[in-house]
């Protein structure tokens, strides 16, 4: 076992050793859910020392799979780390305390770099660096946490270096999310954000192409909270992506990472062919039986290797079809679907849907069937005709009321003034209204007035007359009557 250990190792040391000497990876979630602590000695000294340490010893050993070395790496600030120590020396290690001692040679699978090398290169000021001691050979990039040790810091100044013991950094988590939510669409932008807690942790948050170095946007983080836009797809795909929290203190709060993997789906279209390949638009008027070829795109695509897109649910008027499913292509399209319109249908108007089961993209096809036009034509008619009706019955009730008028002013004329004035009054009522029945209208009410009213008026006048002449009979009689010249009494 030891020298299976031993030749895994060695292989390990010999690519470190053709690269240069210094390893510079990135770093995944950094914080320590190993219960111990990590202690190197000595605890200061050169930055050209190599070996810097002399002596390792982890509390509590390292976890079952991460037992065949170890590795000292600096935090840097862009959050890769960079390699001061890899050995394999007393391998595998327990999950009890290890002690490891370093030779001031590095024996076959170990390898020592001074401080200095790592400052150099990465251009480091002076200041402080978390250190971070990790069970294993490779760099962390899976269960990190149960495998790191984060309780020491490394001081730089000038060309000295001290390890100090301090509190492991605070734990971060990252929550990723997009918008528009669900999906985005192509050439369109798509917004990332990440929620980072504590909100008080100030850092960078930095967008990636999961499995790749492709930067999808980065965004320093305000009030726990970091967005950037992506730059619009032109393809429908299912894109990974990555979210790493950098903070700007590793020694007073942990990176974190969150992944996700979000479906840029097609701009949602159908097209729907009868059995002539003819492209039915605008809500056409469909028969039961009729066949038809429907394409469908903007469903969830899927990956280059898959075989193809998410599953699409088809319904009609909210019930299950024939099909009731179908698959999308890779890319998210439904295409050339065969549907036959039923041969039971109801007259009327119908929805086909079909959605994604994924994605819950809906894509409708709306359509009438039967004669549901002719209805609405047979509607259009009645109302005319009845209104036609009453439009006659109206008409002739006016005409028969102007008749009317006429006749009463004609009256009025005949009479005297009084006659007039009744006609004038009695103009106010116009002739009754004509119903739709008979078209036709009653007689003027002034008609009648200025008919019937000529005997009472005359029949007063002539009372007026006798009492006149009687008058003048008594004034006669009586003597009373002014004279003008001589009267047959003188």
């Amino acid at each position: 076992m030891t020298k299976r250990v031993h030749a895994v190792t060695n292989g390990v040391m010999a690519l470190f050793l053709a690269s240069g000497g210094l390893v510079l990876t990135a770093s995944g979630t950094a914080h320590a859910d190993i219960t111990g602590t990590a202690t190197l000695t000595p605890t200061s000294g050169a930055t050209t020392d190599k070996p810097a340490f002399t002596e390792l010893t982890l509390s509590a050993g390292c976890p079952t799979g991460y037992q065949t070395g170890a590795r000292v790496d600096v935090v840097l600030p862009s959050g890769a780390l960079g390699t001061l120590l890899i050995t394999n020396i007393g391998a595998p290690y327990g999950s009890g305390p290890v002690t490891i001692d370093f030779p001031s040679t590095a024996p076959t699978g170990s390898a020592y770099i001074p401080v200095s090398t790592v400052v150099t290169s990465q251009h480091l000021a002076d200041g402080t660096y978390p250190l971070s001691v990790e069970c294993g050979i490779t760099s962390p990039t899976t269960d990190q946490a149960l495998r790191t040790y984060t309780n020491l810091n490394l001081e730089v100044a000038g060309a000295s270096w001290t390890v100090k013991e301090v509190a492991p950094p605070t734990e971060t988590t990252l929550a990723l999310t997009e918008s528009p939510k669900g999906h985005g669409v192509v050439d369109q932008d798509i917004t990332l954000t990440a929620a980072v807690t504590p909100a008080d942790a100030a850092g960078t948050v930095t967008f990636t192409q999961t499995g790749t170095a492709l930067v999808l946007g980065s965004a320093a983080v305000s009030n726990g909270s970091a967005s950037a836009t992506m730059t619009p797809v032109a393809n429908p795909t299912l894109r990974g992506i990555t979210a790493v929290f950098v903070p700007d203190d590793a020694t007073k709060y942990a990176q974190s990472t969150a992944t996700d993997t979000y479906p840029i789906v097609a701009s949602p279209a159908i097209t729907v062919l009868d059995d002539t390949g003819n492209n039915l638009q605008d809500t056409p008027t469909l028969k039961g039986g009729q066949k038809l070829a429907i394409t469908a795109e903007g469903f969830q695509p899927n990956t280059a290797d898959a075989t193809a897109g998410e599953d699409v649910d088809i319904a009609l008027d909210g019930t299950a079809a024939t099909p009731a499913s179908a698959s999308a292509t890779v890319d998210g399209t439904v295409d050339n679907l065969a549907y036959t319109v039923p041969s039971d249908i109801a007259d009327g108007t119908h929805r086909l849907s079909l959605t994604g089961k994924t994605s819950g993209v809906e894509i409708d096809f709306p359509f009438i069937t039967g004669s549901s036009t002719s209805a609405d034509d047979g509607g259009t008619s009645g109302d005319s005709s009845g209104s036609t009706a009453g439009d006659s019955g109206d008409s002739s009730g006016t005409t028969a009321g102007d008749s009317g008028d006429s006749s009463g002013a004609t009256a009025g004329d005949s009479g005297d003034s009084s006659g007039a004035t009744a006609g004038a009054v009695d103009d106010s009522s116009a002739g009754s209204t004509g119903t739709a029945d008979s078209g036709s209208g009653s007689s003027g009410v002034l008609a009648a007035t200025g008919a019937a009213g000529v005997l009472p008026l005359g029949g007063l006048g002539l009372v007026l007359i006798a009492v006149g002449g009687y008058a003048v009979y008594r004034v006669r009689r009586d003597g009373r009557m002014l004279t003008f010249g001589s009267t047959p009494r003188d």
